[in-house]
């Protein structure tokens, strides 16, 4: 091949390869973003459809998407959890107070992440010492909560692999979650977020979506 034909067949090579390459890799405008602000809280754009079914405190099977046309705000735990769960709890308390005559359009959810030890009577029990609107949702298929937290990003590790402890500890993604009244998780607030800036922003994502 001549010298001066060569560089003209390469860039053509190179132009070639690049049409052919594959582009699912490439981002779209409708692929979820994670947007972070300065207080912690993570803004999801656009909203990420999300579902799942679990056993209510009662014993029925609920999803996710049954709860559409109100936000759901949720955290994930377990009922022998010493210091994050209650603390959680207690202030998505404060959330519902702050929320006033709009706290109906919300409901709050409670996942646990002990199956074992937190059956539905239980967590029903527990949840009550708090709130009786609260919802809990459990599962004793280990492998079903996992991929359910795991939507969220979150993980939980159960410090009693071999089963040899009773009063057996988990760690667990502190975080809590906020869906949307059509079933799209919106936020993620960080552990100790603030309350009544909480219930401003589910007030904000209520009026965006009515």
């Amino acid at each position: 091949m001549s010298r001066r034909y060569f560089p003209f067949v390469f860039t053509v090579l190179l132009l070639l390869v690049a049409a052919c390459s594959p582009a699912a890799s490439t981002p779209t405008p409708s692929d979820p973003q994670r947007l972070t602000g300065a207080d912690g809280m993570v803004v999801i754009q656009p909203p990420m459809p999300m579902d799942f079914t679990l056993t209510s405190e009662d014993g029925e099977s609920v999803t996710l998407s049954s709860l559409q046309g109100k936000a759901v705000l949720m955290a994930f735990g377990y009922t022998n959890c010493p210091d994050v769960c209650p603390v959680t709890l207690a202030r998505f308390r404060q959330v519902k107070d702050a929320l006033e005559g709009d706290a109906e359009r919300v409901q709050i959810v409670f996942v646990s992440v002990d199956g074992q030890r937190d059956t539905p009577e239980h967590l029903r029990d527990y949840l009550t010492l708090f709130d009786a609107d609260f919802l809990g949702l459990t599962t004793d298929d280990e492998e079903l909560a996992h991929q359910v937290i795991q939507q969220f990003g979150g993980d939980f590790v159960i410090k009693d692999a071999d089963g040899l402890r009773a009063k057996y500890t988990v760690d667990h993604t502190a975080s809590s979650f906020l869906i949307d009244p059509q079933g799209g998780w919106v936020r993620e607030y960080p552990y100790n977020y603030d309350p009544v800036l909480m219930a401003a922003d589910i007030l904000t994502v209520l009026g965006q979506t009515t």
